[in-house]
């Protein structure tokens, strides 16, 4: 890799940031950008080597060689709409982009919810269970190379932040205290499902256009890169496909109403672009 040239950093099963990830594809920067995987399971983020590039060990992170390094999906997308080859749909305001990240519809949240022991076990199970474990092995191999203890304080934040989460995954015994904890668990997990469920039928409708196309007219613009990796993330909780007919598994948690006809129109029209297909030709993350 060249040190002259710009490096956006993702991880290919996380939504945000594929945000910018498609918007290198979207704009015209495939020649211009390297796309580098960081593999947040395995706690890549926490090497020292990538926190030399983020001290906060996350991504998305845009390395501009001669130029401050952009870290977040709204700084790194902003400039990649800013400076970008092709032209961007029309501009558009914040208030959506709030809504999509607030943290009631959180999407990593979301991917880790449960409502009950069954979807639990099914979770623990699956690829949840196995990015909380790997990632507490990463956690424990690092804080214990970190002999000069230049990392620790991150070491020790990102530990602690999980491991309440991975004791309502890995508890396996009957205590009041993590029956308490699994029950509070649940009712997140309902609560959030339910600001989805309404998110999805009250308010993105206003946003989206009647016709087809995307929210910056006939090409993607700045709402519309940050509503469809949350999108993706949601219809891959809910079994779908990157394909055309993926977004109507959305019915199964909207409580019996349809999926909105201008939210299968909007699906429809990114899944024909060339970014979608490469960032998730793969499948949804």
């Amino acid at each position: 890799m060249s040190s002259a040239r710009k490096t956006l950093y993702v991880y290919d099963k996380a939504s945000w940031p594929s945000a910018p990830w498609l918007a290198v594809f979207a704009l015209g920067y495939e020649d211009m950008i390297d796309i580098e995987d960081v593999d947040l399971a395995a706690g890549a983020n926490f090497d020292p080597e990538f926190l030399k590039i983020n001290p906060k060990g996350t991504v998305p992170a845009l390395v501009l060689p001669g130029e401050k390094t952009l870290f977040g999906t709204v700084d790194t997308l902003r400039y990649l709409i800013a400076n970008a080859p092709q032209p961007v749909g029309k501009p558009s305001g914040t208030e959506f982009i709030k809504r999509v990240h607030d943290e009631s519809i959180d999407a990593h949240s979301a991917l880790f919810s449960a409502r009950d022991e069954a979807e639990l076990s099914v979770k623990r199970a699956g690829i949840c269970g196995t990015f909380l474990s790997q990632r507490e092995e990463a956690l424990k191999k690092y804080r214990s190379l970190d002999r000069a203890g230049k990392y620790k304080e991150l070491y020790d934040y990102r530990y602690d932040l999980e491991a309440p989460q991975r004791a309502i995954y890995f508890t396996f015994v009957s205590h009041p205290s993590i029956d308490s904890a699994k029950s509070a668990y649940f009712s997140a997990s309902e609560k959030i499902w339910k600001a989805i469920r309404e998110f999805i039928l009250t308010d993105v409708p206003r946003y989206l256009p009647d016709g087809p196309g995307f929210i910056g007219g006939a090409r993607p613009g700045e709402d519309d890169f940050h509503f469809i990796v949350w999108l993706a993330r949601i219809v891959l909780l809910t079994g779908g496909a990157p394909d055309a007919e993926g977004v109507l598994t959305l019915k199964k948690e909207l409580g019996g109403e349809e999926v909105p006809g201008k939210l299968v129109s909007f699906w429809r029209a990114w899944c024909e672009t060339r970014a979608w297909k490469v960032v998730y030709g793969g499948g949804l993350h």
